[in-house]
């Protein structure tokens, strides 16, 4: 199973003078427990002028077990990253799951702009999501529903085929905003996991090529339908 999330870059910049600053982006903190130095650094992959592509190397301390109890070690963890101009947006997918791709996402910011909120979620307004999710009928398989009025509840679900002709969809939708769903994505054929708030996850055993397609050519779409 793949794992990531979509943000938008507040930047007019050009991806080579991206790419340069996040070639010379490297932070090296002490773990406060172990004492042992730990180093995030970005690596630039390719570069054109409408995309580039990367990988965060991550330091995390892990411990192992030894005759003489557990002893701190360090272990290197690689993060793929993607940035892609879209009808004249800078968009960064993180392959990550959603802690981590946060917290990447925030780095990179300052990597870029000095501070974070330069790379901020990209979301998916609820009638846009909606209107996703109307589109994708026949292949619709989970439907989560939040805001939820109802006291003391805070997510309805429904799993299924043929959620939106049930009398419960159309209930749900009375008392929450559809918030997650999976769909066979239209252009991979993959079943993919969507959020409104752009976490992707792929369930079927494609590539990370095709998860990186569909979240530049139908995700990143429906952020910008947000402006319409």
């Amino acid at each position: 199973m793949l794992a990531g999330k979509l943000f938008k870059v507040n930047t007019q910049e050009g991806f080579q003078s991206l790419a340069e600053k996040l070639a010379s982006f490297k932070i090296t903190q002490e773990d406060f427990e172990s004492k042992i130095n730990l180093t995030t650094e970005f690596s630039v992959v390719s570069v054109t002028e409408s995309d580039l592509a990367g990988t965060i190397y991550w330091d995390k301390i892990i411990y192992l077990g030894t005759k003489d109890g557990k002893k701190p070690s360090v272990s290197t963890v690689s993060i793929p990253v993607f940035f892609k101009m879209v009808n004249g947006t800078v968009f960064l997918f993180i392959l990550a799951k959603k802690p981590v791709a946060n917290y990447m996402a925030n780095e990179i910011s300052k990597a870029l702009f000095i501070r974070p909120g330069f790379v901020v979620e990209a979301r998916i307004e609820p009638p846009v999501f909606l209107n996703y999710y109307q589109q994708s009928l026949d292949e619709t398989r989970v439907a989560y529903f939040d805001q939820v009025d109802i006291p003391n509840v805070n997510v309805l679900a429904l799993y299924g085929d043929m959620l939106s002709q049930t009398d419960l969809f159309k209930e749900y939708q009375d008392h929450g905003l559809l918030w997650y769903i999976v769909v066979k994505a239209k252009n991979i054929s993959q079943i993919i996991g969507l959020t409104r708030n752009c976490v992707i996850t792929m369930f079927s055993k494609g590539t990370l090529e095709d998860l990186v397609a569909y979240a530049f050519s139908e995700v990143a779409p429906l952020v910008l339908e947000n402006r319409k």
